[in-house]
């Protein structure tokens, strides 16, 4: 028998220059991928940079925005405080008073945002002394009008409008501060992101640049991968087919040692029906009519021997018979597989003391006699092996019939063993092959404990079960 063999020459050359390639490019590659990510975590870096200060920027913006609003919103108040008194002053309705009497609380929470707006400095604090009390003053104003029922003298609406105008320069002025502010806050936050984009530009270019170079890199590999799956996937169908020719070799020595074995066994059991069966058949006759012929006075001191004799040669032909039973199964051959497996189970039974339940079908099947003589054998093995180790009390004996499969089973509630290490086992390998031959399933579910079930599944065509005989009669 011919040997697999190794790995053939062109693979072994492939195998080594990725070899050497590998080794070469590893130190390469290392080093690209930690540039990489120096680069990578710099643009990230970068990116996260420009995000926050364009965030900050925003948030300047917005804060601006809200200084100014706030700048506005305390001329509103005293315009519209100014026109609510005016509208009171003409109307005597006290609804026009309402602007008026809110601005007295918000006049003073609005030039508090403002202070806080400005900031500190002397600068800041002296315009916004300056405007809390022209502020001070309007409203004392205003607030004499309302308590008098009537407008002040020329003198006093003169210097509530002088008094108005002030307040609007200064406002004027804190929101020119605020939008100097703003606009230089706007210009530096653009110089940022300007300097941010161009380094962000550089390592997004690096980053690229590495990228190409890692690229190339990996896409020689790649081709190189890929020849030497391509070798392999061709070495794999190589091995395969060795495979599958040593199996065949395998299970067809396998089979015909296990078909010279129930050939030799078969002459074996005709060798001994025919010749130490007649023997043994004509040495009890002889005996027999000596014991007959012989004078009663003289065989009575040895009929007791006689009697011994008779005795062991009719052991001597049953053990015959036995062996020859267990050689080549008499009931297999003269009445079919069911009729066996049904004897088989009743004499395990009788012989053994436990208890089988058998599950056959009503009437013989017709099946070739190779697939009759392996079910009855694996059923004979493994009743065999339940006798030697399982230590049972009960056995299942079944043969089912399927669509396109015929399926034994051996069921017993014994001590169990452990499937996985039972492969050595010469009597389950022995079952297992015979199942193979015929190309079917052998499955073995055990566990120390647990008893143990042996199933063995064959295909099979044209399997004709025949009517009973009252259908046949009837």
């Amino acid at each position: 028998m011919k040997l697999i063999t190794p790995l053939g020459a062109s693979l072994r050359a492939s195998l080594s220059a990725y070899m050497r390639a590998e080794r070469i490019a590893r130190f390469g590659r290392h080093g690209l991928l930690a540039l990489g990510c120096v680069l990578v975590l710099s643009l990230f870096g970068s990116s996260f940079w420009q995000a926050g200060t364009s965030l900050q920027a925003l948030g300047d913006l917005q804060r601006h925005a809200e200084r100014t609003g706030r700048v506005d919103s305390l001329m509103i108040q005293l315009v519209e405080a100014e026109n609510g008194v005016r509208g009171y002053l003409l109307t005597r309705n006290r609804a026009y008073l309402e602007p008026y009497l809110n601005s007295l609380a918000t006049v003073t929470y609005t030039l508090d945002d403002i202070h806080l707006d400005l900031g500190k400095g002397p600068e800041n604090e002296q315009i916004l002394a300056q405007l809390t009390g022209l502020i001070t003053l309007r409203m004392r104003i205003l607030s004499d009008e309302v308590e008098r029922g009537q407008l002040i003298d020329r003198s006093a609406s003169a210097d509530g409008r002088r008094y108005m105008d002030e307040i609007r320069k200064t406002l004027g002025e804190i929101k020119r501060r605020t939008r100097v502010q703003g606009q230089q806050s706007f210009e530096a936050s653009i110089a940022h992101v300007d300097r941010t984009r161009w380094v962000v530009a550089t390592l997004a270019g690096g980053a690229l640049a590495l990228l190409v170079v890692l690229f190339l890199v990996l896409r020689a590999q790649v081709r190189l991968r890929e020849q030497i799956t391509r070798l392999l996937a061709q070495e794999n169908v190589r091995l395969e087919r060795q495979v599958r020719a040593r199996t065949a070799e395998l299970s067809d020595l396998a089979s015909y040692l296990t078909n010279t074995r129930e050939a030799e066994k078969a002459r074996l059991a005709r060798e001994l029906h025919d010749e130490l069966g007649a023997l043994l058949t004509a040495v009890r006759m002889d005996v027999a009519w000596i014991a007959r012929k012989l004078d009663p006075a003289v065989l009575a001191p040895h009929r007791e021997r006689f009697d011994r004799l008779l005795r062991t040669l009719d052991s001597g032909i049953a053990l015959k018979r036995r062996i020859i039973d267990d050689l080549r199964p008499p009931l297999l051959q003269e009445l079919g597989l069911v009729a066996a497996l049904r004897t088989l189970g009743e004499e395990f039974a009788k012989n053994t003391g436990i208890q089988v339940a058998l599950d056959l079908p009503d009437g013989d099947l017709i099946l070739p006699p190779e697939t009759s003589l392996a079910l009855f054998r694996i059923a004979q093995e493994a009743l065999t092996n339940v006798r030697r180790h399982a230590q049972a009390s009960h056995v299942d004996l079944s043969l089912r019939v399927g669509p396109e499969r015929l399926q034994l089973a051996v069921a017993d509630d014994g001590a169990g063993f452990d499937a996985d290490s039972a492969h050595g086992r010469h009597g389950l390998a022995g079952m297992r092959h015979r199942v193979q031959m015929f190309a079917g399933d052998f499955a073995i579910d055990s566990r120390p404990g647990e008893g143990t079930q042996i199933r063995a599944s064959l295909p099979y065509e044209g399997v004709v079960q025949p009517e009973p005989a009252t259908d046949a009669a009837q």
